[in-house]
Formats: structure tokens, C-alpha cells, sequence
């Protein structure tokens, strides 16, 4: 078997920029639609100042301000080496999921500090306004507005496969050392997949794994290492990830903390759903059926021009196709519920 580690390669390395303001952030650097390590911009957080002191110093300062909410915690057997992902055949999963709240799963992992072989345990996704609730408060983020949420993620070293999220994202290395290997949208063909209905924590992910590469299973993921970006992020850094960019993300240290802020306009199980739709009424038609769909679908969604295609119509006949607005969602949303509602009984 010819395999391969994609990190034995030369990676081109993500832009890295300083001292970014809200006004460069929105105007330049989210317009680009390109990753971009933002070196030190939470540099001065009272959180990434308590992991440089020490591991028991960061498990003070998150346990005296943590609630007891459960927390969404996913525990791995040693021998997973931090790789949460399928079992070997996929029919689950190599680890357990459980809610447990943040104060005892990080004295768990302080008691791990010497074992050569710990348990793996991370608490991911976190909810800071249910389990840390003051964090957002004393850890203030400039770049998004107040009312995104930050999410905490607490655990030790961890591999995490391939995949996209369709919110764009800031994420904050609090303490420890973070890896992102990050693919731009349009190598999802080389990156084989997995299923979308049955993932380890809501996107799919890709079956490669970028330590272990099975160039014999997976040839096209050597043409998807040429787009390959590389962070490296340390205490302090963040990295901005445009919506639907694939990323690896691996974390090393027995406490490491991330934070990181999800914000797009449409919720992203809605944009999931009109994939799964799509799926079902239009991939078995007939090839020239596609087509004829593929061709009426950029026409009104994909195009360049997408939104002015309706200028010939008045403005009070546009229904669906008018501009966004409050009123306009509400009758589209009204619609769809009564049509679905018919194909999907």
C-alpha cells in the first residue's frame, strides 16, 4: 500500500497579517474569501494569559467562571492516539459521546499531565453562554458583532478529519498548539466524502486521513495536496475560514483551549436540508433533465448576475425572486412548508 504523510510536503502557507481592525476585517480581508492567520489579535485575553502561566492556572481561571450545564464531551480509548472518527468498518464510531459539565472533564485531563497514554477528551462546540457564561464578557472579541456567541473547545491532543462548515469562522488559539490544513471549496472532489446524514458532529468530513494518506484508495487526494494551505497557530492567534473551506485541525497539549465565533446570515441546516432535497427529486432524473436543472438553477441562484435577472419584471410581481426581506422569507418559508408537506408524504 503506497501511503503518504501530506505534512512530509512542502504546504503553502496560509497570509498572515497584524493588528487588524474591524474596518480592515470587514472590507479586505472577508471579501477576499481567503483564510488568513491573524497573528496576536487575542494576545491580551485574560484566558490565553492564564495558559501561558500554567495548565492548572487555565483550569482555575475556566472552572471559577464554568456553570454546571452539561456539555457535549466526546472520550476516546488511548489507542485512537486522538483521531476521533469511524469505527473500521463505519457502522459508528471510535469514541463516546456524553454530556458532562466543563469542571470536572478538564480536572480529568489535569490529572492526565504525566500519563504517556492518556484518555482522549474533548469537549467541543461548547456553548460559553451555557457553561462559561462570563467569558465572552472578560475575553471580548473585536472583529464580530456582540451578538455572536463565542464557543469554547477544551481537551487534549486531537486529530479532527477534513471538513467545512457553512458559517465563516474565527477561531482563537486560547492554549496549546493548533494545526489547520485547509482546502479552498472546489477540491471537494478529491477529497472523498463521507456520508452526509451520519457524521461524527454535524458537517461530513472527509475518510482521508492527512497522516496516513492510502494513495492506493484515495489517488485524487494528491492532486487536492497541490491547493493545501497551512496554519500554525500558537497562544494568542487567530485564523479566519471563509464559509465551506475544508479544514484538518489538529490540537497538541493535555489542555488545550480554543474559542471560536460562527456567524452567516441563513442557518446552515436549512442550506444542509436544500442539498438533501436536491438529492432526492433531482440526481436520479435523466442527464439531460440535470442539465436542464443545473442551467435553471444558475440562472436564478449560481450566476454572477443571479439577482438582477428579474429587473423586467415589476417590482410587485417578483414574489419569490424580489429582494430579501422580512416579509418576502415569510411567505417563501410559508410556501415551501405547504408544498414539502405534499412531496414528502
Amino acid at each position: 500500500m503506497s501511503t503518504l504523510d501530506i505534512f512530509q510536503t512542502e504546504i503553502t502557507p496560509i497570509k498572515v497579517v497584524e493588528n487588524i481592525t474591524r474596518d480592515i476585517f470587514d472590507n479586505s480581508i472577508r471579501p477576499s474569501a481567503q483564510p488568513v492567520i491573524m497573528r496576536g489579535l487575542v494576545g491580551d485575553w485574560p484566558s490565553v494569559r492564564a495558559g501561558k502561566t500554567s495548565h492548572h492556572a487555565l483550569g482555575d481561571y475556566i472552572k471559577a467562571q464554568a456553570s454546571a450545564a452539561p456539555t457535549p464531551t466526546y472520550i476516546g480509548a488511548p489507542d485512537v492516539a486522538g483521531r476521533y472518527f469511524y469505527n473500521a468498518d463505519m457502522s459508528g464510531f471510535n469514541f463516546t459521546k456524553r454530556n458532562i459539565p466543563l469542571p470536572p472533564t478538564i480536572d480529568k485531563l489535569l490529572s492526565q499531565l504525566t500519563e504517556d497514554a492518556p484518555m482522549g477528551i474533548y469537549a467541543g462546540a461548547t456553548s460559553t453562554a451555557n457553561s462559561v457564561p462570563d467569558f465572552g464578557k472578560n475575553n471580548s472579541m473585536p472583529l464580530v458583532d456582540d451578538a455572536v456567541e463565542p464557543l469554547m473547545w477544551v481537551g487534549n491532543s486531537a486529530r479532527i478529519a477534513p471538513h467545512f462548515d457553512t458559517d465563516e469562522n474565527i477561531a482563537c488559539c486560547v492554549a496549546g498548539a493548533r494545526r489547520f490544513l485547509l482546502f479552498p471549496p472546489e477540491q471537494l472532489k478529491n477529497l472523498y466524502v463521507g456520508p452526509l446524514d451520519r457524521t461524527m458532529a454535524g458537517p461530513p468530513a472527509s475518510l482521508v486521513d492527512p497522516r496516513n494518506i492510502d494513495l492506493d484508495t484515495y489517488p485524487a487526494f494528491e492532486a487536492a495536496m497541490l491547493s493545501a494551505r497551512l496554519a500554525e497557530l500558537k497562544p494568542g492567534d487567530a485564523i479566519y475560514i471563509p464559509c465551506l473551506w475544508w479544514h484538518y485541525v489538529e490540537s497538541d497539549g493535555p489542555l488545550n483551549v480554543l474559542v471560536n465565533y460562527w456567524w452567516n446570515d441563513t442557518r446552515s441546516d436549512e442550506i444542509m436540508s436544500s442539498l438533501a432535497l436536491a438529492l432526492l427529486l433531482i440526481r436520479e432524473r435523466p442527464l439531460a433533465e440535470r442539465n436542464a436543472w443545473k442551467n435553471l438553477f444558475d440562472h436564478y441562484v449560481f450566476g454572477e448576475d443571479a439577482q438582477n435577472v428579474v429587473d423586467h419584471v415589476p417590482k410587485a410581481a417578483r414574489g419569490f425572486l424580489g429582494p430579501k426581506s422580512p416579509q418576502r422569507d415569510e411567505y417563501m418559508k410559508n410556501y415551501l412548508r405547504a408544498k414539502l408537506s405534499e412531496t414528502l408524504r
